[in-house]
């Protein structure tokens, strides 16, 4: 494994930020930390980059299997790229990329040469080398956080470390970065973690995902394993909207109110109560009533601006409202009106049972 992360533990006074953490991640991957403000994340990226250092005990952080636990952050040649960019404002684009090679001491400096030879190369790979003479304040946040990135790169990290990265651009230009940065890694293949609380951004940009709650983490695997299939309640909300159906599991279905669903496969016990968890994308609509599998509601109101329209409906039966998510042509065919009766069908139901907590 490229870094690994074995029992780390840190706490601040009271607060444990992190609860005996692993993560095993491997060489030339690109693994995300995502998880809500306080989750642990950014304290994890940290001592992986030796910032921080895990409590006293059996804790240990691993580069290529060497043990850097007590090492610190100037001997572990890992590269940082912050939110907060952090160029030098009297420094060229060149000379900021350039930067980390020419404070090294003279015995591990690099001749001028290949100083000049690595800037260019990685001016070329960040496409900016039109601009090399330029001083951060005339570049776009966008381009600076490329120039950030860039001289993280220069000083040929083992490991690339970035927290943040994108959070202080706006929506577009983060769109824009992460792509680049995708194609990015898939060009230098430099073993790479991002913090973010962004879900679309980990869930586009990363090889894996690892989510944490309250300094643990909670499920890792691919974007599609933690979307398709999240461990627990809490992952599944955390990863977009959902709707909560309170029912009971019969016969590997789940009755909600008198309306019966399949549910996956892993739902086995009978007669419990538990909690259906539908994306409103996994919900159809129509005005068919069409027996037992389709549950009664009253539009609310709709919301048809974008590139998919929301409905808010209303179960006849509890009172209770859920979100419907449909496709411009689907929403174009029904035309809901606030106010009508409409029967709903659940797919991709998830069931947990009814002592879950998010």
């Amino acid at each position: 494994m490229s870094v690994e992360v074995i029992n780390v533990t840190k706490k601040f006074g009271r607060f444990t930020a992190l609860d005996q953490v692993s993560l095993k991640v491997k060489s030339g991957e690109l693994v995300a930390l995502l998880g809500p403000s306080g989750s642990g994340k950014t304290t994890l990226l940290r001592i992986i980059a030796g910032l921080e250092f895990p409590d006293p005990g059996d804790a240990r952080v691993l580069y290529y299997g060497e043990d850097v636990t007590l090492i610190p952050a100037s001997q572990r040649k890992a590269g940082f790229a912050f939110q907060h960019y952090a160029l030098f404002r009297h420094l060229t684009v060149f000379e900021n990329i350039a930067f980390g090679l020419r404070v090294r001491p003279r015995a591990t400096r690099p001749p001028e040469d290949e100083i000049r030879a690595r800037v260019e190369k990685l001016l070329k790979l960040i496409q900016l080398d039109p601009m090399a003479g330029r001083y951060p304040s005339q570049l776009s946040g966008g381009q600076r956080q490329r120039v950030a990135l860039a001289r993280a790169l220069a000083v040929e990290p083992k490991v690339l470390l970035l927290d943040e990265p994108f959070g202080a651009l706006d929506a577009k230009v983060r769109k824009e970065l992460r792509r680049w940065l995708r194609q990015l890694h898939d060009e230098i293949h430099l073993t790479t973690l991002f913090v973010t609380h962004d879900q679309e951004e980990a869930l586009e940009v990363s090889d894996r995902v690892a989510i944490l709650r309250a300094g643990r983490i909670e499920q890792i695997g691919t974007p599609e394993e933690i979307y398709d299939h999240p461990a627990s309640p809490f992952v599944y909300d955390f990863l977009g909207n959902v709707n909560l159906f309170h029912g009971r599991l019969q016969d590997g279905s789940v009755v909600i109110g008198d309306t019966e669903f399949i549910v996956a496969a892993q739902a086995k016990t009978s007669d419990t109560t538990a909690v259906a968890f539908v994306r409103p994308h996994d919900i159809r609509v129509t005005r068919e009533a069409g027996g037992p599998t389709r549950l009664a509601a009253r539009v609310v109101r709709s919301n048809a601006a974008g590139p998919v329209a929301n409905l808010e409906l209303v179960r006849l039966d509890s009172g209770d409202n859920f979100t419907v998510q449909l496709s411009k042509e689907e929403f174009q065919q029904l035309q809901p009106k606030p106010g009508e009766q409409v029967f709903v069908q659940l797919r991709n139901v998830k069931v947990f049972s009814d002592d879950y907590s998010i």
